[in-house]
């Protein structure tokens, strides 16, 4: 039995579809879920072999949840359900991952379902990740979830003071603390709008806290932030001129 999991903000929507998936003897729908966060926990839990996810999400966007999906040990297939995104569409179509457009048809969602039966059965996995990349640089995101110990927290990017890739983690200093980010600083970089600025190989800085630029030392400067601690990040050489650029210094 294939298990598949619901991810929609919508409940008229997920009851819809999970009608629509159980038509076919191959499949349960193992769970659902109305939010990024509960689907994170719930496919860690169930791991469901097929994850039907809306793009439009109330907590967290819906690409942001398929990429910290395929980080599992065991990742599902990925289905995208969207109400509109043409150019999203026509990508899932380039990169030859299946979608479903709303309003679901019953025709729409066997063929998908087909689709996902010959995939499991002959162990491919479609070419997700060219797909994110490309959606992370044309949709920036309005949430970031991000570890507290064993807890995935969902914040404003506002809230983020800074960002720093230490060893093979990155680190999000917040005013709750620190927070562990699942990915690459440069992952974290195109998820996040101009208010941020990349000023060293190790550090993103939030351009809201930036309360000084200090001289450093043969021609180098830090910035100092607006947090308690007065934090001084280290402008690397190679970003001087975009910071000089943004800052006018």
């Amino acid at each position: 039995m294939i298990k598949a999991l619901i991810v929609d903000d919508e409940e008229p929507a997920r009851q819809e579809l999970r009608y629509y998936i159980e038509r076919d003897a191959n499949f349960t729908v193992c769970g659902e879920a109305a939010g990024g966060s509960e689907a994170l926990e719930l496919a860690s839990f169930l791991q469901p072999d097929v994850v039907f996810l809306d793009i439009e999400l109330w907590d967290l966007d819906g690409v942001e949840v398929a990429r910290l999906l395929l980080k599992q040990p065991r990742p599902p297939l990925i289905i995208f359900a969207t109400a509109y995104d043409a150019y999203a569409i026509e990508a899932f179509e380039l990169n030859a991952v299946d979608y479903l457009l709303k309003p679901f048809t019953a025709e729409r969602v066997a063929t998908t379902l087909a689709r996902v039966r010959q995939l499991l059965q002959q162990h491919e996995t479609p070419p997700l990740a060219s797909l994110l990349r490309h959606l992370a640089t044309t949709r920036k995101t309005t949430k970031v979830a991000a570890w507290k110990e064993d807890r995935l927290l969902v914040i404003d990017p506002g809230e983020i003071i800074y960002a720093e890739a230490r060893g093979h983690q990155v680190l999000l200093k917040t005013n709750q603390g620190a927070l562990r980010f699942p990915g690459t600083l440069q992952e974290l970089e195109d998820k996040l709008d101009r208010g941020f600025l990349r000023v060293h190989r190790s550090f993103i800085v939030n351009l809201d806290l930036v309360r000084e630029v200090v001289p450093y030392f043969h021609g180098t400067y830090h910035l100092l932030l607006k947090d308690q601690e007065k934090t001084e990040i280290p402008v690397g050489r190679t970003y001087l001129k975009d910071v000089r650029t943004i800052l006018g210094f």
